[in-house]
């Protein structure tokens, strides 16, 4: 087993993913998100790593305000959990989205780094 993770390991990940997610940053995204990354969006899709990245390179997302805050975080050994919520306001292929959303993640130490291998996310009413 890995060195194990401190919640402050996490809060900086979190923190360094939601920046790159706010400008579309697919290089920092491709660091922080595992090659075999499985993720459910709030449709169902199962979404992959390279499906996430293609959608910020073709920048059919735009955030044009968001805020988050991590709700809770568990650790066991070289793995997290953690549920964050976002406050967020943007387009998805030019259709307005506003609202707040809800994500799981799993992160899990790799040589050293962080990187998500599981997320779910959905939208709060």
């Amino acid at each position: 087993m890995g060195k194990s993770i401190t919640r402050e390991d996490v809060v900086e990940a979190e923190n360094k993913l939601f920046s790159a997610q706010l400008v579309s940053n697919a290089d920092i995204l491709d660091q922080l998100l595992h090659d075999d990354l499985i993720a459910v969006s709030p449709t169902g899709e199962i979404v992959t790593k390279e499906m996430d990245l293609a959608s910020h390179r073709a920048k059919t997302m735009i955030i044009e305000d968001a805020s988050t805050i991590i709700d809770d975080i568990k650790i066991t050994g070289d793995t997290a959990l953690s549920i964050a919520t976002m406050t967020a306001k943007g387009k998805v292929m030019g259709t307005p989205l506003e609202g707040k959303f809800r994500y799981f993640r799993v992160w899990k130490r790799f040589d050293g780094t962080l990187k998500v291998i599981g997320a779910s996310f959905m939208q709060l009413p």
